[in-house]
C-alpha cells in the first residue's frame, strides 16, 4: 500500500504514461487532484463503481461515488488504512494517501477492493468452527460410542466413550481407516453405497452390541457416515426388555384392577320405561356418550340420575376405565379436597405417610361422576373449574400440577341457574358443566312407568330371594297409580322391597301391604280409569318392542316372556295387526 508521496513531482506524468500498469493491478485505484476532479481510474474501480471511463475521468469523485471520503484525506492530509465501505452492496476495504509536490499537497490515491466473497468465507468458518466445537462436546459427553468417517472410511471424529470401550488414544484414531481400529465394522460400507443400517447386530470383543450406521451429506452429496453402538451386550438389553414389559404388564394389572373396583354397574337397557321423554333420553345418551363434552344432570331424587350416568361412562370408548362417583354432600368440607385432589406424604397432620391419590386421579382415562354438585363448596368450585379447563390437577402440598384425561358428569336435584344468580353457585363452571344437559321427569310425570319398575322390582327380589311372588293386585296398582311419589323411583323401590317382606303366603302385593300414607284410601282422581292407563301402557311397550326387533313377531314374544299366540292376541286388542 501506498503510504504517501513526497516530491514526486512528475507524479501525474507519470501515471499518464504509465496507465497499462495501474490497468493490470487486480486493486481498483482511484487518483483526483485538489478540486476533488478524477484524474486517473482503472479498469477494476470502473468496475466496481459501475461507471463508464467517460463518466468518469474529469468527473467530481463525489458525484461518481456520493460517499467517498477521499477528498477530505485532501483536506486532512493523513494516511488511512483498512477502512471498511460499502459499495453497491458490496463490502470493500480501501487505502486512502495524499499526494505531495514540493511539500504541498495535489491530489490523492485510494486503493481497494471487494473482499464481499472473503467475508462471507470467513462467517462460513466461523461458523463451521462454532459447530464443530459444539460436535466435539457432545461426542466428549455421550455415553454411547460415535464415530464419524470420511467418504473413503477414515476416522475424522470419535467420542471419548468410544475410545475408552476400544482401549486407544486420540492419536492412534483419528485418520485411521475404520477398519484398523473398529473390529466387524461396516461404516466404510455405508460411507461408500450411501445406505444406511439401523439397529444391527456388531460382535466387538466377543459380545454382541446394537450398531446404527447412517450417512451424512455435503452439499448434496455423500461424505462419510455417522455410527453409533450402544454398550449393552444384546442379552443384557433382552433382560432389560424383559423388565420393561414386566412392569408395563404389571401397571395394566394395576389399573385393570382399579377399573374392576371402580366399574359402572348400570347400561342403558337396565333403564327401565314405557315412558316417551325417557326414552328419547336414552336415544339421545346414545349420540353423546362418545364425546368427552362435560355432562349436568338434572332432577328430583330418587328419579334415577345416577343411572343415566353410569349408562353413559358404559356406551362410551372409557368403558374398560374407571367409574369414580363422589357424592359432594356426604364428605365434610374440610376433607373434600384431599379426597378429590389426594395429598402428598406430610402435608398436614394425621396425614398419611405415603401421602394419597386424590379421585381424579383414580378416574384418569376415565369418568368421575360428582353427585350432588349444588352442594360443593364455592372455594371447591374454582378447582374443579381447573380441572375443567386445564386438564390438571394439583395435590395437596405439592406445587407440580398434574395432567389428567377426565370426563365429568355431575348431578343435582337444585336448580343450579337460581343459584348462579344467588351468587351461591359459580356462573363460569355452570356453564363449562351444562355442555350437555340431561333433565330426568319425576315419576308423578311418568305414571306409565309405575307398575312396569314395580314389576321389575318384584322380579329382581324374587331372584335374589328365590321367592315366587307374581305381582301386584288391580287395587295395589290402583293405589300406586293415586300416589304422588314425592320420593320418585327411590320411594317406589323402598316400598315395593318393604311390602315383599311382609307378605305372608299371598301371591300377589295387596293394598294392606302398603305403608299407611299410600294405603290411606285418599286418592290423587285421574279423568282416565286405570284399565285403560294399564292398557296404553301395554301397547306402547309391545309397539317399542316389534320396533326393536323389526316386526319379529316370535322375537317380540319371547323378550316379553309371553307366548307367540298370546301376543297375536294382544296385537288383535290393539288393533295393531
Amino acid at each position: 500500500m501506498i503510504e504517501g508521496v513526497n516530491g514526486l513531482e512528475n507524479m501525474f506524468k507519470f501515471l499518464d504514461e504509465n496507465q497499462y500498469v495501474i490497468e493490470e493491478l487486480t486493486d481498483a485505484i482511484v487518483v483526483i487532484d485538489t478540486e476533488g476532479k478524477i484524474t486517473h481510474i482503472n479498469k477494476r474501480a470502473l468496475e466496481l463503481l459501475e461507471v463508464s471511463h467517460e463518466n468518469a475521468v474529469g468527473k467530481a469523485m463525489l458525484s461518481v461515488y456520493p460517499e467517498s471520503k477521499l477528498n477530505q484525506t485532501v483536506t486532512t492530509q493523513k494516511v488511512e488504512r483498512n477502512i471498511r465501505l460499502s459499495v453497491h452492496n458490496r463490502v470493500c476495504i480501501a487505502s486512502r494517501v495524499p499526494l505531495f509536490k514540493e511539500n504541498r499537497v495535489i491530489g490523492a490515491i485510494s486503493i481497494f477492493d471487494d473482499i464481499t466473497r472473503i467475508e462471507q468465507m470467513s462467517s462460513r468458518i466461523e461458523a463451521d468452527r462454532s459447530e464443530m466445537s459444539i460436535l466435539k462436546t457432545i461426542l466428549e459427553i455421550a455415553y454411547d460410542g460415535i464415530v464419524v468417517v470420511d467418504v473413503n472410511g477414515y476416522i475424522t471424529m470419535i467420542s471419548d466413550a468410544y475410545k475408552k470401550f476400544i482401549g486407544i488414544g486420540d492419536d492412534q484414531v483419528i485418520g485411521k481407516h475404520v477398519t484398523e481400529i473398529i473390529e466387524n465394522t461396516r461404516m466404510h460400507i455405508v460411507a461408500q453405497t450411501g445406505i444406511p443400517e439401523v439397529n444391527d447386530f456388531q460382535e466387538i470383543h466377543g459380545d454382541y452390541m446394537m450398531a446404527t450406521r447412517i450417512p451424512y451429506y455435503v452439499d448434496g452429496k455423500i461424505a462419510g457416515a455417522i455410527g453409533k453402538v450402544i454398550f449393552r451386550n444384546v442379552s443384557e438389553l433382552q433382560n432389560i426388555n424383559k423388565k420393561f414389559s414386566r412392569v408395563e404388564k404389571d401397571l395394566k394389572n394395576l389399573r385393570s384392577e382399579i377399573s374392576s373396583l371402580h366399574r359402572a354397574k348400570y347400561n342403558l337397557n337396565q333403564i327401565i320405561t314405557g315412558n316417551e321423554e325417557i326414552n328419547k333420553l336414552k336415544n339421545y345418551v346414545n349420540k353423546l356418550a362418545h364425546s368427552k363434552s362435560s355432562v349436568l344432570i338434572q332432577g328430583e331424587s330418587g328419579t334415577g340420575k345416577e343411572l343415566f350416568a353410569h349408562a353413559i361412562h358404559l356406551s362410551s370408548h372409557r368403558r374398560e376405565m374407571p367409574f369414580i362417583k363422589v357424592n359432594c354432600a356426604a364428605i365434610p368440607e374440610h376433607l373434600l379436597e384431599s379426597e378429590l385432589f389426594g395429598y402428598e406424604k406430610g402435608s398436614f397432620t394425621g396425614a398419611d405417610k405415603n401421602g394419597r391419590i386424590g379421585k381424579f386421579e383414580l378416574a384418569d382415562q376415565g369418568t368421575i361422576f360428582l353427585d350432588e354438585i349444588g352442594d360443593m363448596p364455592l372455594q371447591m368450585q374454582a378447582k374443579i373449574l381447573r380441572v375443567l379447563q386445564e386438564g390438571e390437577v394439583e395435590r395437596i402440598g405439592s406445587n407440580t400440577p398434574r395432567q389428567v384425561d377426565v370426563r365429568i358428569i355431575a348431578a343435582t336435584n337444585r336448580n343450579l341457574k337460581t343459584m348462579v344468580e344467588e351468587k351461591s353457585f359459580r356462573e363460569d363452571l355452570y356453564y363449562r358443566l351444562n355442555v350437555i344437559n340431561l333433565m330426568i321427569p319425576p315419576l308423578r310425570e311418568r305414571k306409565e312407568d309405575i307398575i312396569l319398575l314395580s314389576n321389575h322390582f318384584i322380579d329382581l327380589l324374587n331372584q335374589e330371594n328365590h321367592g315366587k311372588l307374581k305381582g301386584l293386585s288391580e287395587k295395589t296398582q290402583m293405589q300406586l297409580f293415586s300416589y304422588d311419589w314425592k320420593g320418585n323411583i327411590r320411594e317406589l323401590k323402598n316400598v315395593i322391597e318393604r311390602a315383599y317382606n311382609i307378605i305372608e303366603g299371598e301371591e300377589f302385593v295387596q293394598p294392606w301391604h302398603l305403608p299407611a300414607h299410600i294405603n290411606s284410601g285418599k286418592y290423587v282422581t285421574n279423568s282416565e280409569p286405570l284399565k285403560e292407563l294399564v292398557d296404553a301402557a301395554e301397547k306402547k311397550i309391545i309397539l317399542e318392542r316389534l320396533i326393536a326387533f323389526k316386526g319379529n313377531k316370535s322375537k317380540t314374544a319371547a323378550d316379553l316372556g309371553i307366548s307367540r299366540m298370546a301376543l297375536h292376541k294382544k296385537l288383535e286388542k290393539y288393533d295393531m295387526k
